[in-house]
């Protein structure tokens, strides 16, 4: 049955999942954005509850420890997405492997995007919890 699917499908085929999900955290990063900007008004008028003091020192401890892992893991995959990029090269025909380079490129693109949202939530809370 693998035989019979062309490997371009399936390489496309997970491209679409990443950029679904993709889109999945999209909506989530947005979604924490709102309650971090809710939690600012509230400290711009020193409305902030004990019960939300917590929840931000919390999350921003959470965050952290999400920008550390992220950051590790890009620094492991820079190198892998390298040596797979050589791999697809090596085994492909140029345009075939400029097909499935895709795969490799949305990935890249997923763990920068990550990355970046982790940062600007991080960042926001870290601010929140300083400014006390």
């Amino acid at each position: 049955m693998l035989n019979q699917i062309p490997l371009q499908l399936i390489s496309n085929f997970v491209s679409i999942v990443i950029l679904g999900i993709l889109l999945y955290r999209y909506l989530q990063y947005k979604k924490n954005m709102d309650v971090i900007q809710g939690l600012e008004k509230l400290h711009i008028t020193n409305e902030l509850s004990e019960e939300d003091k917590a929840f931000i020192i919390k999350n921003e401890q959470e965050y952290k420890l999400k920008l550390i892992k992220t950051q590790s893991l890009i620094k492991f995959a820079k190198p892998l997405f390298i040596f797979i990029v050589g791999l697809i090269f090596i085994f492909f025909s140029f345009t075939e492997a400029l097909i499935h380079l895709n795969v490799v490129v949305v990935a890249f693109i997923f763990m920068q995007v990550t990355k970046i949202h982790t940062t600007n939530i991080y960042g926001l809370l870290y601010k929140l919890t300083r400014e006390d």
